[in-house]
């Protein structure tokens, strides 16, 4: 393994060659998160619990630190997920980036769904969220992505990428530097390249990161998602 660096839209960013994470990219704006230590930093995220068993946000003590998500085998509607509380603190058109490293260890299942990216403003409902830039697992290991950018007129639902997992880390990469065709990148290759994902229309857009499973009222609707880390940055506004 080796470390490189690479210069985009004025962000000089470091990245380690084999698996294409972002080692730290030097950017007037950016948050990291490695989900280490006893507690979630509610300081920073907000978690989103739906139900009564009930679903869990939990940190765990493994190599590297995780968030869990658990959905739980009741037989009730549920979500459990993470985002800024609606504090939308980034910028669409500053060069805006995401990256994430999630698995599964237990993938979606029946009436599952489960996305990792960019939001607008929370809403318990997935497809109700008005504003989105996310990859997305609905019943299986099979990767999707989309986008909605509510008032700008463009949006896209469940986009192949080619890619399914089982159990496997993947780090999930969101690149939003040419807003009107932004790129979505698995373990650093593009995905969904046929389709033009245009956010131009809503060029101030303000975003959060999010990470959430949800799941409709049965007991077999099981999901188990873990997060390594999270990190956005941009351009100062």
């Amino acid at each position: 393994m080796s470390t490189r660096a690479k210069w985009i839209n004025g962000i000089l960013h470091f990245f380690e060659t084999t698996t294409y994470e972002t080692v730290e990219p030097l950017a007037p704006l950016a948050s990291y998160d490695d989900f280490v230590g006893a507690l979630l930093d509610v300081q920073k995220w907000t978690k989103r619990v739906t139900g009564a068993a009930p679903p869990t946000q939990l940190l765990k003590a493994v190599g590297n630190g995780v968030l869990e998500l658990l959905l739980t085998n009741a037989n009730e509607i549920q979500l459990s997920g993470v985002d800024w509380g609606d504090i939308r603190s980034l910028v669409l058109n500053q060069g805006l980036m995401f990256e994430a490293k999630v698995r599964f260890t237990t993938l979606p299942a029946v009436a599952s769904t489960a996305v990792v990216g960019l939001a607008g403003n929370h809403n318990a409902a997935i497809d109700t969220v008005a504003e989105s830039i996310w990859f997305r697992w609905d019943f299986s290991g099979l990767i999707t992505v989309e986008h909605d950018d509510a008032g700008g007129g463009h949006e896209s639902s469940k986009v192949t990428t080619g890619v399914t997992l089982t159990t496997q880390w993947v780090i999930l990469k969101i690149d939003c530097t040419n807003i009107a065709d932004i790129r979505f990148y698995i373990d650093g290759q593009a995905v969904a390249t046929g389709t033009t994902f245009n956010m131009s229309g809503v060029p101030a857009l303000l975003l959060q990161p999010v990470a959430r499973l949800d799941k409709a009222a049965a007991a077999a609707n099981l999901g188990v998602m873990e997060v390594d880390y999270v990190r956005v940055w941009q351009a100062r506004s």
